[in-house]
């Protein structure tokens, strides 16, 4: 026998009044779905998440809201994607406790200090996630890039990078020519870029150098002094 049961409905038009937004979807793309409801359960509770409208789903990479300003009830920070467009994110648990507050600007950072947002440049899928796990654990946010040709683009559309572990041996643009398009680039020339490569030999390290490399790891690399290096790099006195 089927049940039925009402639930409570929020609209998140009413729930969250900002003065003059209209939403940007992906250029011309039109919506998939309007006028539809998300179904989202606390505890023993459920609810209805009215949505004006919905195109798609995609993987992204949560990123902490910095400066120090309350963010409203219902969000947990933002992404940018790949077009530079920043996109805030909604968290639904906190969305649906029961009265919700402000919180202060202290609360937020106590909560979420901000973190280095650091890119891993390597054409090898496995050293990419290794460094990414790596360097979660120790606290840093990652961006990932396959060959220096994307994270040239990466840094153009205004992600907000603090530093760039690179490999050399890349296809597309080597790390050597991402070393050089960075420096010209003028977010890019006090930007932290430490080459990680399997080439040891002194021509490459002194060719990375001239070209701007803040440092030159070789692999197999130790752990320790490379996550000792980026500690220094990225604390209040560096």
């Amino acid at each position: 026998m089927r049940q039925e049961r009402a639930i409570p409905l929020i609209s998140l038009g009413e729930q969250f009044r900002f003065a003059a937004l209209q939403p940007q979807p992906d250029n011309d793309k039109e919506p998939l779905l309007e006028g539809i409801a998300l179904i989202a359960t606390l505890g023993e509770d459920w609810w209805a998440i009215a949505v004006d409208r919905y195109w798609g789903e995609q993987e992204v990479t949560l990123r902490p809201v910095e400066g120090g300003f309350p963010l409203p009830v219902g969000f947990s920070g933002g992404t940018i994607l790949g077009d530079g467009r920043v996109v805030p994110l909604l968290d639904v648990a906190a969305l649906l406790q029961p009265n919700p507050r402000q919180r202060t600007p202290a609360e937020p950072a106590a909560i979420a200090p901000p973190t280095p947002l650091v890119m891993v440049v390597d054409d090898s899928t496995n050293v990419r996630r290794f460094l990414a796990l790596l360097l979660e654990k120790s606290g840093y946010s990652v961006e990932q890039a396959r060959d220096g040709q994307e994270a040239i683009a990466k840094l153009k559309a205004g992600l907000p990078i603090q530093g760039v572990i690179c490999d050399i041996e890349m296809p597309r643009l080597d790390g050597f020519g991402f070393l050089a398009q960075a420096r010209a680039y003028p977010d890019g020339q006090k930007l932290p870029i430490f080459m990680l490569t399997s080439r040891s030999g002194d021509k490459h390290r002194q060719m990375a150098l001239n070209l701007g490399a803040t440092g030159y790891f070789t692999k197999p690399f130790n752990e320790q002094q490379l996550l000792q290096t980026l500690a220094q790099q990225f604390s209040p006195s560096a």
